[in-house]
């Protein structure tokens, strides 16, 4: 099976399409879920439709989506992503070879944003109410004032500033159990712009994340926030340190890499 067809169907099992889009649950007959594999998550986009079997695919944007019987069980496609886990990853590895980068952000129509790892286009729109929202692959942007690119600029931004937030704190949710207690607590969660780093702590229990990182995909969020729970219980970056991250997230750094890889732009 060639890595670059980025296709996989079988009347057996399964291919994937991965898309996880914060706070977005349903549009239209796409629902957006996730399954662990290992210390990793899988994100993916779920369409029914009126096949029999079911099939997984990765698209070039490194998404997952998986199409399903309308009467397939949840579950059951679960595990038959689990059981392709490791074909979905070599997929996404090939494609991410050639993203485009993303140009200089000039918050017109046309251009391209990331989100959640994913690539999509700004769309502009003259409106009374002013709003933005994520439509299919368009960051939709409505406004009186489409021309004005500082208005649009911040109206972006803060959108981007209210996701962050949301799945920052999803991940926390999701890896602070994963230390066992290690951690005292529920640590605070800031976000603060730090122009050359994704995260840092306080010895009082306060962890930072730089908004921009909402661009890169979840499991590399879930890598920088493991990376700074570590740090509230060996401060250094020791013999101890790197053991526990290692421990909590055994491929910490071919996330590292994807995140470097991605964002390098």
């Amino acid at each position: 099976m060639p890595l670059s067809s980025g296709h996989w169907t079988s009347q057996k099992s399964a291919t994937r399409n991965e898309s996880f889009q914060s706070g977005i649950v349903k549009t239209a007959d796409i629902t957006w879920h996730e399954v662990e594999f290992g210390s990793e998550r899988i994100e993916f986009r779920l369409r029914r439709s009126k096949r029999k079997t079911l099939a997984i695919s990765v698209q070039p944007d490194t998404s997952v989506l998986v199409t399903a019987p309308c009467g397939a069980d949840l579950e059951a496609v679960k595990v038959k992503i689990r059981k392709r886990a490791v074909w979905i990853r070599q997929q996404r590895r090939f494609f991410e070879r050639y993203l485009p980068p993303v140009p200089p952000r000039r918050y017109v129509s046309g251009e391209t944003h990331r989100y959640l790892g994913r690539q999509y286009r700004l769309k502009i729109v003259e409106a009374v109410k002013a709003s933005v929202t994520l439509k299919g692959r368009f960051i939709w942007v409505e406004t009186a004032h489409r021309a004005d690119t500082e208005q649009v600029r911040r109206m972006v931004e803060a959108w981007y500033l209210e996701h962050a937030r949301a799945a920052f704190t999803r991940s926390m949710d999701y890896c602070l159990p994963k230390l066992h207690g290690r951690v005292n607590g529920t640590p605070r969660l800031h976000l603060r712009r730090m122009p050359k780093r994704w995260g840092s702590w306080t010895q009082r229990g306060a962890i930072y994340l730089n908004p921009e990182l909402v661009r890169a995909p979840m499991s590399c969020i879930d890598y920088v926030v493991t990376h700074e729970l570590c740090h509230l219980v060996h401060g250094n970056h020791g013999n101890e340190f790197f053991a526990l991250l290692r421990k909590t997230m055994p491929d910490w750094e071919r996330r590292k890499a994807r995140l470097e890889a991605i964002m390098a732009d």
